[in-house]
């Protein structure tokens, strides 16, 4: 009886929930939504089923798997690993990373929840009959496999193209002159523009080439062909920063609003963690 409990873990309501945020959260709201929320909430409903999944496949682990598998998410994490992966990723057809998040750790705090649920005496299976029980067992452990191995495996999104514009603007408490500086000692450049226009405003902008766009420092998405935008001395401590728009080293335009609204929103944010941020 006990162990067709633990066959019975994954048929639970927590169990199905928790593999249901999990992929909703990995193919959907992580993408339109990308913030601190989603990049924890697969962190919390992983933690939270996976030790449920060993358990249903391997029931004498029921009393331990919540420790192992908070072990071993501990060491995932540390920098120390990545030899590892880095040999893995030398098998061909095999390509795997992971973000070094040391804030990642909360989610741990899921562990006493998942521990409970596989060593509690009660049943809470959702699905009654035998036939179906056995077709949905496979059907959930195909799923959660696949879950598990899709959240590990580097992004595949197709690379943009065109000019996205941004239009956001950034105060840094530095001088005109040290911005342009700073910007050069991160290895880019800072060419001027003047544009002539009859406009009563200025046309002018500064533009920095050739920027590769790294994840986790390690992992190339795509390279930016061009970041244009103007730098306004506030005062003589303090400096906007406006960035107009970025071209992109694919040729074309987009055409769906929807679309350039997210690309914009995603590439002002890695321009603001990844350029911004060390500039100030």
């Amino acid at each position: 009886m006990n162990n067709q409990r633990m066959k019975n873990l994954i048929l639970t309501p927590y169990f199905i929930c928790g593999l249901l945020v999990l992929v909703l959260n990995d193919f959907y709201l992580k993408h339109e939504y990308g913030n601190f929320m989603t990049g924890k909430l697969s962190d919390f409903a992983g933690l939270l089923i996976f030790p449920l999944f060993i358990a249903t496949i391997l029931p004498k682990t029921k009393k331990y798997i919540s420790l192992i598998t908070g072990i071993g998410f501990f060491i995932w994490k540390l920098p120390l690993f990545t030899p590892v992966i880095d040999l893995i990723n030398q098998v061909p057809f095999i390509s795997i990373y992971r973000v070094i998040d040391y804030s990642d750790y909360i989610a741990l705090l899921i562990l006493p929840i998942s521990h409970y649920l596989i060593n509690r005496k009660e049943d809470e299976a959702i699905i009654e009959h035998s036939s179906l029980k056995e077709v949905s067992r496979y059907v959930l452990l195909g799923t959660a496999f696949f879950a598990f191995c899709a959240t590990s495996m580097r992004p595949l999104m197709e690379i943009p193209k065109g000019t996205i514009y941004i239009g956001e603007s950034y105060n840094i408490k530095l001088p005109k002159d040290s911005v342009i500086s700073s910007i050069k000692l991160l290895g880019y450049n800072c060419d001027f523009y003047k544009v002539d226009s009859i406009s009563y405003r200025s046309e002018s902008y500064y533009q920095t080439d050739n920027i590769i766009r790294r994840y986790n420092d390690t992992i190339i998405f795509d390279t930016i062909a061009n970041v244009k935008y103007q730098l306004m001395e506030i005062n003589p401590n303090k400096t906007k920063l406006t960035i107009i728009n970025v071209t992109l080293s694919r040729k074309g335009q987009i055409q769906d609003w929807k679309e350039l609204r997210s690309l914009s929103k995603r590439y002002d944010e890695w321009l603001k963690d990844n350029l911004i941020e060390k500039i100030k």
